[in-house]
């Protein structure tokens, strides 16, 4: 089992601040935040005494026996098992984009590199690759992503925030304006699309893109990806 975990929290956005404070705080300097909008009906929010449906999604990544601590803190600290507070999930990290996106990741944390092991790929077919760039180089990411055989990605916008050593790691600031690019593909792919996407835009481009792949067990909805797989081509 891969040892580093990536650390989602979904909460209200008005607390958004406190709970960035509070991973700072915890020892996780770098980490992304996107706006984004619950699901939750006018009903629902007025029974969970809830105001609005705006949300915030924080991401940090951590080594994986750091994070239950964390989620311990989050409830007896934050108050996350409170209803409307917010959820918390923790993802394991299948692999990073080389040496300096793991360093970016980390902020610092103390981590044994030896420690990254990849999944069993016969366990999770498919790879959600996650690129975070620089505001403007989502083009550049996918030109690279499609050199190597992937088809197309979802682009987000998202800002970063970081702590004082984040942001000074090789001239990168994380808490400029982000995109992420999502790009979903099978492990075949993987590993070519990732090593272009690292060689035409990474750390060392003006891209500036930190990279990291999330295990995928099922994917539906995306007959063309499926159809290619089952004949034995790359999937994108």
């Amino acid at each position: 089992m891969n040892k580093l975990t990536m650390l989602t929290l979904i909460v209200p956005r008005e607390n958004g601040d406190s709970w960035q404070a509070f991973l700072a705080e915890a020892g996780l300097p770098s980490m992304f935040s996107f706006p984004c909008l619950g699901t939750a009906g006018k009903t629902l929010r007025e029974r969970l005494g809830l105001a609005s449906n705006e949300k915030t999604l924080l991401m940090a990544a951590a080594p994986h026996g750091r994070i239950k601590p964390i989620l311990g803190r989050a409830v007896s600290d934050m108050g996350l098992n409170l209803p409307g507070s917010g959820i918390a999930m923790a993802i394991p990290l299948e692999s990073a984009g080389g040496q300096s996106s793991l360093n970016m990741l980390l902020g610092g944390q103390p981590f044994d590199p030896n420690e990254v092991n990849e999944m069993d790929f016969n366990v999770f077919p498919y790879s959600l690759v996650v690129c975070i760039c620089e505001n403007g180089w989502s083009d550049t990411v996918m030109d690279a992503a499609r050199s190597a055989g992937a088809g197309g990605g979802t682009v987000i916008h998202a800002k970063g925030t970081a702590g004082e050593l984040a942001r000074k790691f090789m001239g990168v600031s994380l808490a400029a304006e982000k995109q992420m690019v999502l790009i979903l593909l099978n492990q075949k792919t993987r590993r070519d699309v990732m090593r272009a996407v690292m060689e035409k835009a990474g750390v060392n481009t003006p891209a500036h893109t930190v990279l990291f792949s999330l295990p995928v067990e099922d994917i539906a909805g995306l007959k063309s990806i499926m159809d290619e797989e089952a004949a034995g081509a790359p999937a994108t």
